[in-house]
């Protein structure tokens, strides 16, 4: 049994608009719109049922009542739930719609601040979304700018996406590419930042890195290629030695002015969380 009430409590408590919820369950705006104006028990098939608890589930809210007629909703405070909701198999009448997601945005910071302890969190931090979403990608840093590709389940991708753009590290994001696909491009999660002289003969004077990682004019296609060599030179000398971009030893050799001609960085134990 689900309430209208408990509807529009569960969308307060994950600060979820109706728009969004119905892009989330795949139910129209105007279904949303009429079950939360029933009072009391929605009257609604299983089918509807199950999209608005999977919405909720993957914002992190579930639905509690009891034969005594006491209902709630709650609201997990930790990530293990996701963790075991992405590893059950998936049902069959509800099999993960694939989605690839791809947005720029570029890091605030001090130009007199290195970017390794940053980047440090970005790769952590994505890192631990990335498997508890069941998400594969990418992300490429080069001047302070960021290419990242999301792919996975339709609402695991885009609560990755709401995730990143609530952190205020990430300035002017926008969408480069966001639809259903057949296949995964990545097979797992990877990192990818600076600029090295042996960089130069794989990227063929790739135009998009001029001028400090100009995207304006990037199109889907083009940043799939971009993404794809990206990959490609985590495989690579210097980068496949690199390490973690924190502790970068490969800093004193990197091109990038953010990183690794950086004057000075900041504690790391004041570095922000990007994701």
């Amino acid at each position: 049994m689900l309430t209208g009430e408990q509807i529009r409590a569960a969308r307060a408590l994950s600060r979820t608009e109706q728009s969004e919820l119905a892009r989330l369950s795949g139910l129209s705006l105007e279904t949303i719109k009429r079950l939360e104006r029933i009072r009391g028990p929605v009257n609604a098939n299983a089918r509807t049922l199950r999209a608005i608890h999977d919405a909720f589930e993957g914002l992190g809210v579930q639905f509690d009542g009891d034969d005594a007629g006491n209902i709630g909703v709650l609201r997990r405070l930790s990530e293990a739930r996701l963790t075991e909701t992405s590893a059950r198999p998936p049902d069959t009448a509800y099999a993960p719609r694939l989605h690839r997601l791809v947005y720029q945005s570029h890091i605030a910071h001090s130009g007199a601040e290195s970017l390794r302890p940053t980047l440090a969190y970005i790769n952590a931090e994505a890192g631990i979304l990335h498997a508890s979403l069941g998400l594969t990608g990418i992300i490429y840093v080069h001047e302070g700018r960021i290419l990242q590709a999301l792919e996975g389940d339709r609402d695991a991708v885009h609560q990755a996406y709401r995730a990143i753009s609530c952190y205020p590290q990430h300035r002017d994001l926008r969408l480069i590419e966001d639809r259903p696909t057949a296949q995964r491009q990545f097979s797992g999660f990877s990192f990818c930042c600076g600029m090295f002289p042996e960089d130069f003969a794989r990227l063929h004077g790739e135009q998009t890195l001029q001028g400090g990682f100009n995207l304006a004019d990037l199109t889907p296609g083009a940043a799939s290629d971009l993404l794809g060599v990206a990959r490609d030179l985590q495989q690579a000398p210097p980068r496949k030695t690199r390490g973690n971009p924190g502790a970068c030893t490969l800093a004193s050799a990197c091109l990038d002015s953010t990183c690794g001609r950086a004057r000075m960085a900041p504690s790391h134990h004041d570095a922000p969380q990007a994701h």
